[in-house]
């Protein structure tokens, strides 16, 4: 039985993380290039009830996984190394905890306020407010830009677990 939870628990660890890559990936390449496509009114229109939703996705699906990473650990019976430093494993999961828990912060610092900030200006853009208009492909290109960062450490955590794994 303590096969199939260990199983089960990386199987929901992967796919979790799966999840909040690609949900990046999602975002950049077609949620916010459609956005930006689309006239201002139907922008402000859209984004209070899409980009909460988004928020919410992507912040959830990365607690998930660093949940069932940290309860990895343990079913695994491997969490003792990490004290000792010893190993090629214990390095990767090292080098993949502070990348995840990184990323994550720095996406709860910055995205999360863009993003909310560009609810913020919809309606105004929406209504013709120059400035607000100016605004939203700023916001957008940020955080389209940290969205290439985030799936570069994504690409960073994916090669740490798979030397973690064959380690």
């Amino acid at each position: 039985m303590d096969a199939v939870f260990r199983i089960a628990v990386q199987w929901l660890h992967v796919t979790a993380g799966v999840l909040w890559i690609g949900g990046g990936f999602y975002t950049i390449l077609v949620q916010l290039p459609a956005l930006l496509a689309s006239p201002a009114a139907a922008r402000g229109a859209v984004m209070p009830s899409l980009v909460p939703r988004q928020l919410n996705y992507t912040f959830r699906v990365a607690e998930f996984t660093i949940v069932t990473g940290l309860l990895n650990l343990f079913v695994s019976g491997r969490a003792q190394e990490l004290t000792r430093l010893d190993t090629r494993w214990s390095w990767a999961i090292l080098a993949g905890i502070i990348l995840t828990v990184g990323i994550y912060a720095a996406s709860r610092a910055t995205v999360g306020r863009w993003a909310l900030r560009l609810i913020e200006i919809g309606p105004l853009a929406a209504s013709g407010d120059a400035a607000a208009s100016a605004q939203m492909p700023l916001l957008a290109d940020r955080i389209r830009r940290f969205g290439y960062v985030q799936i570069t450490v994504g690409a960073l955590i994916l090669l740490a677990m798979v030397t973690a794994r064959f380690s």
